[in-house]
């Protein structure tokens, strides 16, 4: 009852068309899309993708000492909700692609699993979180909503 009642007054507080933009996703429902805002706030402070990745701590960490340069697992500075709410999106938008709604972020979690062999699914997670960060962020900031045609064609642009 409590975490209904917290979910209830999310909703009363959360900017109404952010909402809407992020149910328009295939596989975020209303509860997921209430826990992405409060966890990452008004997306629109954000002067691109790349600082929301940093927000969250899914960028990479960069070693670089002389000469060498080396590129790590993830920073895990932000919040650690955040990444385990975008992390469980993820599942979900997996889930509704095999339930028939297509998103090119289920696209390219397959692709990412074919790709290699020995990546693992929190590897391939962790990709496409990043392109769900940019995916968020370009719907937000020009409100829009989301449309799979559209996403497959600037996907192919960007290829």
């Amino acid at each position: 009852e409590e975490c209904q009642t917290a979910l209830q007054e999310m909703a009363k507080l959360a900017p109404k068309r952010d909402l809407e933009i992020l149910t328009s996703i295939p596989g975020i429902g209303k509860n997921t899309a209430l826990r992405i805002i409060s966890e990452l706030g008004d997306i629109r402070r954000f002067n691109n993708p790349s600082q929301l990745n940093a927000f969250v701590g899914v960028d990479p960490q960069v070693y670089e000492s002389g000469n060498l340069t080396a590129h790590l697992s993830i920073s895990k500075r932000g919040t650690a909700i955040g990444r385990k709410v975008l992390y469980l999106a993820i599942n979900q938008i997996q889930s509704a692609k095999k339930a028939g709604n297509p998103c090119h972020i289920a696209d390219y979690y397959e692709k990412r699993k074919r790709s290699s062999e020995t990546a693992s699914h929190k590897k391939a997670a962790i990709a496409s979180i990043h392109k769900l960060l940019r995916t968020i962020f370009a719907l937000i900031t020009n409100d829009q909503l989301y449309s799979y045609d559209i996403a497959k064609h600037n996907q192919r642009l960007l290829s």
